[in-house]
């Protein structure tokens, strides 16, 4: 007797699989998977005045009022001629640093390293504080891709600034905003009021 070859064997299962004279024919379903533009490792500088949410930026300078660190800009005003005048005074103290001192100081910069995976898994880190989560980036015709974000797990440590939230269960929806190794997270479609700026750090 012959050995079947595999190549038979291959035709002949696929025309096994071939439906008979009156039988429905199925559709099939073909699957693929691409991963995401934003997979890698991303990092994000709260500390940054882009970056923070007007809250946040007012705490800040509030606790700059108490410690009396105020860089607000002199603004004098008046008339002259009847025409309304306004002139500005800044005052600007540039502190030169050398390499040896950026090295040996203690950062105080509130950075958070967020983690988005091929298979749309998603993990963070910030102080001590770690969450992990799942995210789905979603195209539309027009405007900004939409982001949506669903932290599954956090550990509810102290993040970088001091807060100890537990995130679990809780969803983020944002427009994204990605170009490169920038990504901006974004409260409308056109991308003019964005909240998060990150940089990438690894692919």
């Amino acid at each position: 007797m012959e050995p079947i070859s595999f190549a038979s064997f291959s035709l002949a299962s696929i025309l096994a699989s071939l439906p008979v004279n009156g039988e429905a024919v199925s559709k099939p379903t073909v699957t693929t998977h691409i991963s995401p533009a934003i997979a890698g490792q991303w990092e994000i500088d709260l500390d940054s005045g882009i970056t923070m949410t007007k809250e946040a930026q007012a705490k800040q300078a509030a606790s700059k009022i108490e410690q009396g660190k105020i860089d607000e800009p002199k603004v004098g005003t008046g008339a002259e001629g009847g025409v309304l005048t306004q002139n500005e005074k800044r005052i600007v103290k540039v502190q030169p640093t050398s390499s040896k001192n950026q090295l040996t100081a203690k950062s105080t910069q509130c950075r958070e390293i967020y983690n988005f995976a091929a298979d749309n898994e998603m993990w963070a880190v910030s102080g001590k504080e770690w969450t992990y989560g799942r995210y789905l980036v979603t195209h539309r015709d027009e405007g900004l891709p939409i982001i949506a974000l669903k932290t599954v797990y956090d550990n509810n440590e102290v993040d970088c600034s001091g807060n100890q939230v537990d995130q679990t269960g809780e969803a983020l929806i944002a427009f994204l905003n990605h170009e490169g190794n920038k990504m901006q997270w974004c409260a409308d479609p056109e991308g003019t009021e964005c909240f998060m700026n990150f940089t990438r750090i690894l692919p």
